[in-house]
């Protein structure tokens, strides 16, 4: 179908581009990764999946090849439908979800919206051995809850997830906690 689409970012929502093409406008869907890393006005290029059901066609696009492979592998999950997928793909990056599910971590996957237990057991059953090569090419350190908890309050304030990431790796202060290392993180980002 569509296999990648190439344009100005037109317009950003919470969890879409709309993407201009020549005079066209295509609304694609995406992770918040995705959105993040983009500009109103920026030329992007969006490796996409389109799904087209009974009463509906959606296009779902994603800037790195590695999140539209995850997708893609996540959609055939029994009980994983697009939009699961998407939030997964919001939560972390593509190789930390790979390394849970490899290792299975049932727990640390729960903690995804709309990832229960049984959820979580179903990926780790069909998805270990079609990601076991994906996962290993990514060297992942468990991210501290702090850090984690500061991320997504910054993310939840409006700020970009790639340029939050990139904060908090430069924010070296040992033992600070949450509200401390979004004080940090604030500086570094007004600045």
């Amino acid at each position: 179908m569509i296999s990648f689409i190439k344009g100005r970012v037109e317009d950003l929502g919470g969890d879409y581009l709309c993407i201009d093409v020549n005079g066209l406008g295509y609304r694609v869907l995406s992770s918040a990764t995705t959105i993040g890393r983009v500009t109103p006005g920026e030329m992007v290029k969006l490796h996409t999946r389109m799904i087209v059901r009974e009463d509906s066609m959606s296009l779902f696009g994603f800037i790195e090849e590695d999140e539209l492979y995850l997708f893609e592998k996540l959609i055939t999950v029994s009980g994983v439908g697009p939009k699961v997928a998407v939030a997964i793909l919001s939560s972390m990056p593509p190789g930390e979800f790979a390394v849970l599910v490899v290792e299975g971590r049932v727990e640390e996957l729960m903690k995804v919206p709309g990832i229960g237990r049984k959820t979580g057991e179903r990926l780790i059953l069909e998805l270990k051995d079609k990601l076991e090569a994906f996962g290993g090419e990514y060297t992942y350190e468990p991210v501290p809850d702090n850090r984690r908890e500061a991320l997504e309050a910054l993310i939840s304030l409006g700020f970009d997830a790639a340029g939050v990431r990139k904060a908090l790796s430069q924010v070296d202060e040992e033992g600070a906690d949450t509200a401390r290392l979004i004080k940090l993180c604030l500086k570094i980002l007004k600045s």
